[in-house]
């Protein structure tokens, strides 16, 4: 099942959106965990400032308990002072400090010149103060009051003030974020509905983006390979349609060729059956009586049968190629079939002192045109005929290639060229033009074997191989 897709819009707005919120709630966790710590440690290093001041302060001055009265008003603490023998030299006239009940030691922290810091508390109250204890340098000592509670409800407005201002932020952040993301993925969305038509090759429309960063490169990059591309269409339509017009062009050159071979070839055949009969019957008048005149006939008689054997291969590959005939496909032993057509070219094979060898499994089986298919493994071993070499071999395999047999004609002898390799099977196509010509060949052999293995929908080819070359055809299995 195809999954929804999502617009790359909401996609933008959803991460960044997500990375504000959570940065968010991790700022307003740190200030719930830490910010009463931070508000406590601040005090504390205020009253130790406003010690070390009052330790500066002599107590003889006239204005000395003004002074300390503007400390504590200005700070909200309580301020008293003691001499050496523990009386009063400034004792607070402010009450913010409930003593209703025993005050407990909470919490002390000692500092190494003598001064320390506790949290005292009164159980009948449910009061906290800080209080800060101070050895003064000129002697005596200062002791200061600050009600916790008050710094407690300071942090705890500030909690509620940022998280109702952070639910403010975050809430206008994400209204631009999600204009601000519009805005950013519109040419994205715009180009990608562009490379879609493009995949259509449909190239009428242009990326129109003012931005120069890499999203404006981007489009003109699109713009760009838009241009390319309907060039090259522009151009590959015009190829097309030359080559489609030599392609027809090509075929009815083909079909007024086979066309022309097809009349030529019917209307030469009487003729020439005519001149052998009359050759023939010249030799017969002569009677012995002018050997040159029945040398003339006998030349006669051989070119003409060339000549008729000219034509009747070429009614039958024009008949071949036009699709004229009709496959007559039966099952047949391929090894029963091979070595019948070997027992009749026993005489051909031992004048020219050839040795044959089947290599084919007895079981076998294959079907096709039994006659057509002669003509293919003829062809094949005459032409084998033709260039055998060196140990005068010719050897007929089979193997199973799975859904047929491939049947292989190898002759010793020399390679054939690769510039002719891929020629041999044009018709009048010879790659050796003096024997063939001598031989009597007219380069229409492997021209059928085409033809033939082409109506059977099967392969052929030729391969040079080690000591030889190598012809073969397929023959389907009998289902």
């Amino acid at each position: 099942m195809k999954k929804p897709s999502v617009s790359i819009r909401f996609k933008l707005f959803a991460q960044v959106g997500a990375i504000l919120v959570l940065a968010i709630i991790a700022f307003l966790a740190l200030n719930f965990w830490y910010l009463g710590d931070v508000y406590i440690e601040n005090e504390k290093r205020n009253m130790i400032g406003i010690a070390d001041e009052i330790s500066k302060i002599s107590p003889e001055r006239e204005d000395y308990s003004s002074v300390l009265n503007q400390y504590e008003n200005d700070n909200r603490i309580l301020i008293n002072v003691y001499d050496d023998n523990g009386e009063f030299q400034y004792e607070s006239s402010i009450v913010f400090t409930n003593y209703s009940g025993r005050i407990q030691v909470e919490q002390r922290q000692e500092n190494n010149d003598g001064s320390y810091f506790e949290i005292q508390s009164s159980k009948k109250t449910n009061t906290q103060y800080i209080v800060y204890y101070k050895p003064l340098e000129k002697g005596g000592e200062i002791e200061m009051f600050c009600q916790k509670d008050i710094i407690d409800e300071n942090v705890k407005v500030a909690l509620n003030t940022m998280g109702f201002t952070a639910v403010i932020a975050v809430a206008v952040a994400l209204l631009i974020i999600f204009i601000y993301s519009g805005r950013f993925t519109k040419p994205l969305i715009k180009m990608s509905e562009i490379t879609k038509r493009m995949a259509r090759l449909d190239f009428s429309q242009k990326v129109k983006t003012k931005q120069n960063d890499e999203i404006g490169k981007l489009g003109s990059s699109i713009n760009n390979l838009s241009d390319s591309l309907n060039d090259a269409l522009v151009d590959l339509n015009e190829k097309n349609k030359r080559l489609l017009d030599e392609v027809e062009q090509e075929k009815k050159l083909d079909r007024i060729r086979k066309s022309f071979v097809s009349n030529v070839s019917h209307e030469l055949k009487t003729p020439i059956s005519i001149i052998q009969g009359y050759a023939e019957g010249l030799k017969l008048m002569n009677d012995g009586a002018d050997s040159s005149s029945a040398e003339y006939c006998d030349i006669i008689m051989h070119e003409t049968e060339k000549m008729n054997e000219l034509v009747l291969q070429l009614l039958e590959l024009s008949s071949l190629e036009a699709g004229g005939n009709q496959l007559n496909t039966e099952q047949f032993n391929i090894l029963e079939f091979v070595d019948g057509y070997f027992k009749g070219i026993k005489i051909v094979l031992e004048e020219n002192r050839i040795k044959s060898e089947i290599d084919i499994p007895s079981d076998a089986v294959g079907q096709g045109d039994k006659i057509k298919l002669n003509m293919v493994l003829n062809n094949y071993v005459s032409n084998a005929i033709s260039h055998i070499n060196g140990e005068r071999i010719i050897k007929v395999s089979a193997v199973d290639s799975g859904e047929a047999y491939r049947i292989f004609v190898f002759n010793t002898g020399e390679h054939i060229n690769s510039e002719d390799i891929d020629n041999i099977w044009q018709s009048f196509y010879r790659a050796d033009k003096s024997r063939s010509r001598s031989q009597g060949r007219f380069g229409l052999g492997l021209s059928i074997v085409s033809a033939i293995c082409n109506l059977h929908e099967t392969e052929f080819g030729v391969e040079n191989v080690e000591g030889g070359v190598r012809f073969y055809f397929d023959i389907k299995k009998a289902d």
